[in-house]
Order: C-alpha cells, then sequence, then structure tokens
C-alpha cells in the first residue's frame, strides 16, 4: 500500500506541475478560441487528475497507515482543487465577473487562483517526499507487539 501511496503521489506532483504548463499555453494563445481549446486541458486536469487523485491519496494514506499528517496533507490537497474551483464560483457571484465579463474586483479575487496553485504544489512535493519515506523505511512494530516480541525471544533462549 506504501507504494501505491507513492505512485499517487508522484502522479499529484506531476499533475500539480503540469498545470503551471496548461496554465502559460493557455494564456499564450492567439486568439479567444484556441484559448478555450488549451484551457480544457487545464481546467480537466486539475478538477479531475489532481482531485481524484488527491482523494485516492487520503484513502490509500489511510490504509497504508502512512501517519495522520500524511492523510491531512492528501486531504489537504484534495479540499484546495475545491477552493480553485470555489474562488471563480463565488468570486464571480460576489463581483458581478463572468468568462464574458471581467470586473476589475473579479480580477483581483481570481488572483488568489494561482497562490493556492502554488500552495497545492508545494503540498504536493511534501505529500510526496512522505509517501517515498514512507515506501522506502518499513514500518516499525507498536511499542506493546515489540515489548511482546523482545520478552518471548528472551524466554525462548
Amino acid at each position: 500500500m506504501r507504494k501505491t501511496l507513492l505512485v499517487l503521489a508522484a502522479i499529484i506532483l506531476l499533475s500539480s506541475l503540469a498545470q503551471l504548463f496548461f496554465a502559460g499555453y493557455f494564456h499564450f494563445q492567439n486568439t479567444i478560441e484556441s484559448q478555450r481549446e488549451a484551457g480544457v486541458w487545464h481546467v480537466m486536469n486539475g478538477q479531475f487528475v489532481l482531485r481524484y487523485a488527491a482523494l485516492l491519496a487520503v484513502i490509500v494514506a489511510a490504509l497504508a497507515r502512512a501517519g495522520s499528517r500524511t492523510i491531512w496533507l492528501a486531504a489537504g490537497i484534495f479540499l484546495l482543487t475545491w477552493v480553485q474551483l470555489m474562488i471563480f464560483i463565488i468570486g464571480g457571484m460576489l463581483t458581478g465577473s463572468s468568462e464574458d465579463f471581467i470586473t476589475p474586483s473579479g480580477s483581483w479575487v481570481a488572483s488568489i487562483h494561482p497562490m493556492t496553485g502554488l500552495l497545492i504544489i508545494f503540498m504536493s512535493y511534501w505529500l510526496f517526499n512522505r509517501a517515498r519515506a514512507a515506501a522506502l523505511n518499513p514500518q516499525p512494530l507498536p511499542p506493546k507487539a515489540a515489548a511482546s516480541d523482545a520478552s518471548a525471544s528472551s524466554s525462548t533462549a
């Protein structure tokens, strides 16, 4: 399970880094039509690949007993993917912005999107490091089991 967590963490890290490429590709298109086509990659990767890989990582981290901090880290990435979406939905409702008409206040609210994206990238890297450490190190025995093993080995000697 820990190797599965490592693979999922690698997918999450690569997906979050790919988001930077897709965002740049989207913003540097010449026409509105080509921007919309390019934006699909950014949206699909963020809303499906990144989000559901993070959800699977939460489940796998819990099954692998990777530790509560690792579980919460994966859950944080999952929740931040929802925050990324809500920035546009709630921000658009509050500022009157839409995809076709962007208000100045809507631009200010939307500028939070890349900042939380950077947070997702850092958290993805942190999750990958924790998953790699968990996959490389065998899980130690709980204190009671270690004590009972030590007493059993001394009584048989």
